[in-house]
C-alpha cells in the first residue's frame, strides 16, 4: 500500500518540478503573462480582481514579486538612452522609501499598504526591462488591439450592472470587496487610451482588415459613446477623455476623426432634445446634461449640490495639504507613510475609516513625501511626457508617421491616468497604481526601441518594426 502511494507521490513531485523548471527558463514570457493577464483582471473587474490572493498578499504583489526575480535574471533594464529619466525615478522612489520605513515600527502592514503608490514604481522597469529583452513591444500592442472591442462592449455593461445589482454581487472570502467592483473613473482612463488608439488609426496597422474596417469603427464608436455616458457620473471620466480626444485633434488634424465626431454630435443632440436621463442608483443621472454639467464643475460652479459639494471638501483638503507642507512643519519629511492622512487632517468621511488619502495622487505624494517628494514626482512625469512628444515631433518630421503615432498615443494614455488621479485615490491602488507605471514602462521600452532602430538603420525605421531577436537569457 505504502509503494504506490510513494510511487505516486513522486510522480507528482516530478510533473511539479518538471513544470517549475520550464517556468524558470521562461521567467521572461512568464512573468509578462502574468502581468498582462492581471491587467486585463484589472481593467475588466476593477478593484474586485485585486482581492484575489491571501492577505497580505494579493494578485498584484505577487505579480511585482514575479517580475523582479524575471528582471533580475535578466540582469538588466537595457535602456542606454533616456538615462535621466532613470535617474529620476530612482530619486523619485528612494525618496519614498525614506519616508516609508521610519514609519513601519509604529504604523506597521499600513505603512506597507500606503508605500505602494511608489512602490508600484518598480512595475516601469519590469516592463520596459522585459518588452526589450522578449523584443515584445509589437506583440504587447497588438494584443492590446484584439482586446479593445472586448472592453467596449464589456466595460459600460459592467458598470451599469454593477450600479443597478451591486447588494447582489458576491464579496471575495474574507472581505466585503465584490467580485465584480468596477469605478467610472477607472473605466474613462482606459476609454480615453482607446480613443486616442483609434483617432490615430492605430487600430488599422494591429488588427482590423481592410474589408472590415467601416462597419467595425461605426460599432466601436457608438460602444465609446456608450461608455461615455455610464461613466458621465464622473467628472474625472469625462475630463480624461475629452483631454484625450482634442489632444489628438489638436496635434493631429487630418487623422480621420470626422465620422466619430460626426456621430458623437448627433446623438448627444438627440440625447439633449429628448432630456434622455437615468439614474442607476446614486446623486448623479446618466444623461447628456450631466456631461455638460461634469465639464462646467471642473471650471467652476455647476449649480448643483452634488458636485459642488465634493468639489468643496476636495479643496478645502487640497488647501490643508499645501499649508502644511509648502507653508508649513512638514516642507521637507511630509507626513510619511502610514498615517491615515484622513483622520489626521480631519476629512474623514468613512465610518470604517477606510478613506486614507486625498481624491488627488498628486497631493499624496506632496502630504507624504513633503516639497521634495512632491517635486520628484513632478520632475520624473514631466521628463516622461516631454520625452515623448519629442520623439513624436522627430518621428513625424522624419516621416515615420507609425512611430510618431504610437508616441502620442502613449502621451494620451498617459495623460489621462493623471487626470483621473487628480480627482480620486486611483494610483494608491493597485487597478490603477499598476496599469499607470506599466503604461510608463511601455514607453520606456518604446523610447529604447526607437533608438535602437535608428541606430541600426535610420532608413528603415519607417516602420514599427522589431528588432532582431532577443539573446536567449542566461
Amino acid at each position: 500500500m505504502k509503494q504506490p502511494l510513494l510511487a505516486g507521490a513522486l510522480s507528482v513531485l516530478m510533473v511539479l518540478l518538471a513544470g517549475l523548471t520550464r517556468v524558470w527558463a521562461r521567467l521572461s514570457q512568464f512573468a509578462l503573462g502574468f502581468l498582462g493577464v492581471s491587467l486585463i483582471g484589472y481593467a475588466f473587474l476593477g478593484k474586485g480582481y485585486s482581492y484575489i490572493g491571501v492577505p497580505p498578499l494579493f494578485v498584484g504583489e505577487m505579480a511585482l514579486a514575479v517580475g523582479l526575480l524575471a528582471l533580475w535574471r535578466v540582469g538588466t533594464v537595457g535602456i542606454r538612452s533616456h538615462r535621466g529619466l532613470l535617474a529620476l525615478l530612482g530619486v523619485f522612489m528612494l525618496i519614498g522609501l525614506l519616508n516609508t520605513v521610519p514609519y513601519i515600527g509604529e504604523y506597521g502592514i499600513e505603512a506597507l499598504r500606503d508605500s505602494v503608490i511608489w512602490l508600484y514604481a518598480a512595475f516601469a522597469l519590469i516592463v520596459a526591462g522585459l518588452l526589450l529583452r522578449l523584443n515584445w513591444l509589437e506583440r504587447v500592442t497588438q494584443q492590446y488591439a484584439r482586446l479593445i472591442p472586448w472592453f467596449l462592449f464589456a466595460a459600460p455593461l459592467s458598470f451599469i450592472f454593477y450600479r443597478l445589482f451591486k447588494d447582489a454581487i458576491p464579496a471575495w472570502p474574507g472581505s466585503d470587496t465584490p467580485l465584480l467592483y468596477p469605478k467610472a473613473g477607472d473605466i474613462g482612463v482606459h476609454l480615453a487610451g482607446i480613443v486616442a488608439f483609434l483617432l490615430l488609426g492605430l487600430h488599422h496597422h494591429f488588427t482590423v482588415s481592410e474589408s472590415r474596417r467601416g462597419w467595425q469603427e461605426w460599432l466601436w464608436w457608438g460602444l465609446i459613446l456608450l461608455g461615455i455616458l455610464a461613466t458621465s457620473t464622473s467628472r474625472a471620466a469625462t475630463l480624461a477623455i475629452i483631454a484625450s480626444g482634442l489632444l489628438i485633434v489638436v496635434l493631429r488634424p487630418r487623422s480621420g476623426w470626422g465620422r466619430p465626431l460626426y456621430l458623437v454630435a448627433v446623438v448627444l443632440t438627440l440625447l439633449v432634445a429628448t432630456n434622455f436621463s437615468v439614474n442607476l442608483g446614486g446623486q448623479r443621472d446618466i444623461s447628456a446634461e450631466g456631461l455638460l454639467l461634469n465639464v462646467q464643475s471642473i471650471a467652476g460652479d455647476s449649480g448643483t449640490e452634488s458636485r459642488e459639494g465634493t468639489r468643496t471638501w476636495r479643496l478645502n483638503w487640497w488647501n490643508d495639504i499645501v499649508d502644511y507642507t509648502v507653508y508649513g512643519p512638514y516642507f521637507w519629511t511630509g507626513k510619511g507613510y502610514g498615517i491615515n492622512l484622513a483622520n489626521s487632517d480631519g476629512y474623514q468621511v468613512y465610518r470604517d475609516q477606510s478613506l486614507r488619502n486625498p481624491h488627488n495622487g498628486h497631493l499624496t505624494f506632496l502630504a507624504r513625501s513633503g516639497v521634495p517628494g512632491f517635486l520628484a514626482w513632478a520632475a520624473l512625469q514631466l521628463a516622461f511626457g516631454f520625452s515623448l512628444l519629442r520623439a513624436s515631433f522627430r518621428a513625424r518630421a522624419a516621416f515615420q508617421t507609425l512611430w510618431a503615432n504610437i508616441f502620442l498615443w502613449i502621451f494620451a494614455y498617459w495623460m489621462a491616468f493623471l487626470i483621473n488621479a487628480s480627482f480620486d485615490v486611483y494610483l494608491e491602488g493597485p487597478q490603477g497604481g499598476i496599469w499607470f507605471w506599466c503604461v510608463f514602462g511601455f514607453g520606456l521600452a518604446a523610447l529604447e526601441t526607437y533608438r535602437r532602430q535608428l541606430a541600426a538603420a535610420p532608413a528603415a525605421s519607417s516602420e514599427f518594426a522589431p528588432l532582431p531577436a532577443p539573446i536567449k537569457e542566461p
